[in-house]
Order: structure tokens, then sequence, then C-alpha cells
């Protein structure tokens, strides 16, 4: 069983959690640009796992394939030679943006996280032209054999 889902936006990576004191008690939430696209991208989840017609979320061990692709700066755009693909080389973290999309993803995709069993990443920049996207594959994994 396996699910792909794509995202034309731009990765954002979760954000450092910020914290407020009301009533003599310190309360921790999610900064608004990382609860936004979280709830961005569990609506492409949900819209892909109906595509698949995957009605309940997916049991682990699970795989995880992810490519963030960020877009190619206009101050790096030439004009005989366009850019090609890249490696992405700067901030953000790679593993702050999985843990965005991991976090929109549970309860819809996958039941827990902690039923990844395995996951490969990468962060790109777009050629020159192109669109920024996430792509994420979630798929099960075959049992190890015994023998």
């Amino acid at each position: 069983m396996k699910v792909q889902i794509t995202i034309p936006a731009e990765p954002i990576a979760q954000g450092r959690p910020r914290f407020s004191n009301h009533g003599g008690f310190v309360r921790a939430f999610d900064p608004k640009k990382s609860k936004n696209w979280k709830a961005f991208v569990a609506d492409f989840a949900r819209q892909a796992m109906d595509e698949a017609g995957i009605e309940k979320p997916m049991d682990g061990p699970l795989c995880i394939r992810a490519r963030f692709a960020f877009p190619l700066p206009k101050s790096q755009w030439r004009k005989r030679t366009p850019r090609e693909r890249e490696y992405h080389k700067k901030r953000p973290d790679l593993d702050n943006l999985y843990k965005g999309v991991s976090d929109a993803m549970e309860g819809i995709v996958f039941h827990r996280d902690a039923e990844v069993s395995k996951i490969v990443m990468d962060k790109i920049t777009v050629a020159q032209g192109d669109a920024p996207f996430v792509s994420i594959l979630v798929e099960s994994l075959d049992p190890f054999n015994s023998s």
C-alpha cells in the first residue's frame, strides 16, 4: 500500500515552539506560520488518501521518501545558460522540514510517527523557471525474511 502526496508550494520548516504565561501556567504552542503549513499539508494528505482509495491511516512499518524543492533565487538566474536542478545547501535544516510534514500527516496517513521505520529525504533547488514543491511517498515496508 502506498500514497503519493505532492504539494505545489515552497517548503516551510517546523518553527521553534513559542511560550506564553496565562494564569500562572506556561503554555507551549506552534508559531502561526508552522500551524498554517501543517493545515495546508494535512489538506493535501487527505486528498491523496482519498485518491488512493485508502479510508483509514496506514499501519507500520512504513517508509517515507520526501523531496523538498526550493525556488532558485532571481539573483542566480542566467540568460544564456539557465541553472539546472541542484542540492540545496542552505537553511532550513532537513530535519525541521520533515518534522512539519510528519506532524501534519499523523492521524491521516499513519497513526503515529513512531510507525515510520525508514526515511529517505533530500532538499533541492529547482531548475531555473520551475516551481517549488514538496513530494512525499509513504509506503508499507515488507517484513524481513527470517532466513
